[in-house]
C-alpha cells in the first residue's frame, strides 16, 4: 500500500521510517553492517549506492559502525519515489558521507552515472520475480556489486512478530526521529498509520522471497566472473533471521559468506 502511486509522501515516511526504527530496535543493522564491511574490504570498493533507500534505511548506523571498524563508505542514496526532506536530512546529519539522488531511480536500470556497489535493505519484496531478476541481472551487466537484506519471511513466526511490531505504533511513534508534525496527524488525528503498517508488514511477509528462490534467480546470472552467496543471519537480539543474497564480480574463491561465519 505504502509503495502505490497515491500513497501521500508523508504516510510512506511513516512506513519507512517506522522499518528504520524497527531495525535498529532489534539491532539488526549490526549483524549487516559486519557482512557488509566484510564483502566491500574484500573487493576493495568503498562507495556504494542504496536503491529503494525510503527515508535512508539503517545507513546511519550502518555507515558508523563501518567507519569504527576502519571502513568507511560513501553512500548514494536513490529511490523510485524519493522523499527528498528525509534524504536532505540524512545527508547533513551525515556530514557529507551520505548523498541523494533527487530524481527517480529504477533499481532494474541504474543509470551509468552511478557507479558502486549495490545494497537494498527490505525493498527486494517489493519486486516481482521478472523484476527482481532483472535488479540482479542489471547489476552483473554492469559488472557491480550488490547485497540484499530482507528482516521478512514467508512464515507465520514472522507474520505474528510484524504484526505485533504494527500494533505498537502509537507507542513508537513519538520515539522517531528526527520528529515530524505529519506522523503525529497519521497516527493519532487520522488514526491511519497503524493499519497501513499492519497492512504493509502482513504484505511484505507474503512477498518475501525464500533462499532456495533468491538463488533460482541468480540462475544463469553468473557469469563474467561473478559470484552469489545466500543465506541467513541470527541477530542474537532479533526475534526473526536476516534473509542476503550477496553478489560481487571477482575471481577469488574465498566465499564471502563462509569468511563471515568464521568471524
Amino acid at each position: 500500500m505504502s509503495d502505490a502511486k497515491w500513497c501521500p509522501p508523508s504516510l510512506r515516511g511513516i512506513v519507512t521510517d517506522y522499518i528504520q526504527f524497527g531495525v535498529m530496535m532489534w539491532r539488526m543493522d549490526v549483524e549487516m553492517a559486519s557482512l557488509l564491511r566484510l564483502t566491500l574490504e574484500r573487493l576493495g570498493v568503498n562507495e556504494v549506492v542504496d536503491l529503494c533507500s525510503g527515508s535512508g534505511g539503517p545507513w546511519f548506523r550502518v555507515q558508523w559502525m563501518m567507519e569504527k571498524e576502519g571502513f568507511p563508505v560513501k553512500v548514494w542514496l536513490t529511490d523510485k519515489y524519493p522523499n527528498a526532506a528525509a534524504l536532505t536530512f540524512a545527508r547533513n546529519a551525515s556530514g557529507g558521507k551520505f548523498d541523494f539522488c533527487s530524481e527517480p531511480v529504477d533499481a532494474t536500470r541504474v543509470p551509468e552515472t552511478l557507479g558502486g556497489f549495490r545494497t537494498i535493505f527490505s525493498g527486494f519484496h517489493h519486486f516481482r520475480p521478472g523484476e527482481a531478476r532483472d535488479i540482479l541481472r542489471d547489476a552483473v551487466d554492469c559488472q557491480q556489486g550488490i547485497a540484499i537484506f530482507e528482516i521478512t519471511k514467508r512464515t507465520a513466526w514472522s507474520m505474528l512478530n510484524f504484526a505485533a511490531t504494527a500494533l505498537l505504533v502509537p507507542l513508537c511513534v513519538p520515539l522517531l526521529r528526527p520528529f515530524r508534525w505529519s506522523r503525529l496527524l497519521w497516527t493519532y488525528l487520522f488514526p491511519v498509520a497503524t493499519p497501513v503498517i499492519l497492512f504493509d508488514s502482513l504484505v511484505s511477509c507474503l512477498r518475501s522471497y525464500s533462499i532456495t528462490e533468491m538463488r533460482g534467480m541468480t540462475e544463469g546470472l553468473d557469469a563474467k566472473g561473478y559470484t552469489w552467496e545466500a543465506g541467513e543471519i541470527k541477530p542474537p537480539h532479533s526475534p526473526v533471521p536476516i534473509t542476503f543474497l550477496v553478489g560481487y564480480p571477482t575471481k577469488n574463491s574465498l566465499k564471502v559468506y563462509e569468511a563471515f561465519e568464521s568471524l
